[in-house]
C-alpha cells in the first residue's frame, strides 16, 4: 500500500468515528469490548466464491455478514436464498456499487428501495442494516438508511483484502490487529478467491484467541431485519 492510501485510509477512520460518534445506534463502527467479532463480507454475491466462503463459515459453525449488492443479488438470488437458508445474514449495499454521497435525495431513496426489495424478494426478509460503497457515507445517506429502516454499518478492522490481496496478508491483518468487538471487512466476488483460501486458519485462529465469530445482531444487539 502506498503512503498515499495509507493516509486516505487513516483520513477515512477519523470520519467514520465521529460519524460512529455523532449517530449512536444508528451508525456502527464495532462492538462491545467482548471476546466477539462479526465477519462480513461485501461485493457479493457471485456464483463461485460467495458459496465457497458461506460454505466455509458454515462448516466452522460461525455466522457471516453478507453486504450484497441489489443487480448483482437479482443476478444470482439462488446464491443469495441459498447464503440465507444456510444462516448468514443477508443485506444491501447499493444497488449498483454506487458512491452514494454523489447521489440527489430522489435517486438516494430509490437506491435504497431497489436494493431492499430485491433482497425482500429473495428471503422474505427486508434488511435492517446497511453498508455504504467504499465506506462512503454522509448525513444524507445516514439519513436514506434511515428511512428504508436501516442502520449503517462501517468497520473497525480491514483486512486490504483488496489491495494486500495475498492469503496470508489477509491472515496477518487479522491475525495481528483483531481486538473484542471487531467488525472485519473482506470481499466475496469473483474476484476473492484469496480470501475464500485465508478464512479456515483465520477462524481458526480467531477460536485459538478465545473470540467467539458472531451475526452482527448479536455483536451490535440489533435486529438483523425489520419486524
Amino acid at each position: 500500500m502506498t503512503d498515499e492510501a495509507r493516509e486516505r485510509l487513516l483520513q477515512w477512520r477519523d470520519r467514520a468515528l465521529q460519524h460512529a460518534n455523532r449517530h449512536k445506534e444508528l451508525v456502527y463502527l464495532n462492538g462491545p469490548d467482548v471476546p466477539k467479532v462479526a465477519l462480513t463480507f461485501d461485493d457479493g454475491p457471485d456464483d463461485r466464491i460467495t458459496p465457497m466462503i458461506a460454505e466455509t463459515l458454515s462448516r466452522y459453525g460461525v455466522k457471516g455478514s453478507f453486504f450484497f449488492i441489489g443487480s448483482r443479488a437479482r443476478q444470482y438470488p439462488e446464491v443469495v436464498k441459498a447464503v440465507y437458508e444456510a444462516g448468514h445474514l443477508v443485506f444491501g449495499h447499493s444497488y449498483d456499487h454506487d458512491r452514494l454521497t454523489t447521489l440527489d435525495k430522489d435517486s438516494l431513496d430509490r437506491n435504497f428501495q431497489q436494493t431492499q426489495a430485491v433482497i425482500r424478494d429473495i428471503i422474505g426478509k427486508e434488511p435492517a442494516m446497511f453498508r455504504p460503497p467504499f465506506g462512503d457515507a454522509d448525513e444524507a445517506v445516514f439519513q436514506a438508511a434511515r428511512l428504508a429502516g436501516c442502520s449503517t454499518v462501517l468497520w473497525s478492522l480491514d483486512t486490504l483484502d483488496w489491495s494486500q490481496k495475498e492469503e496470508a496478508h489477509i491472515r496477518r491483518n487479522v491475525e495481528t490487529f483483531v481486538r473484542n468487538g471487531e467488525i472485519v471487512l473482506m470481499h466475496s466476488h469473483s474476484g476473492c478467491i484469496e480470501t475464500a483460501k485465508a478464512l479456515p486458519q483465520m477462524i481458526e485462529t480467531l477460536q485459538r484467541k478465545r473470540m467467539r465469530v458472531v451475526g452482527l445482531e448479536e455483536l451490535l444487539d440489533a435486529p438483523a431485519y425489520r419486524s
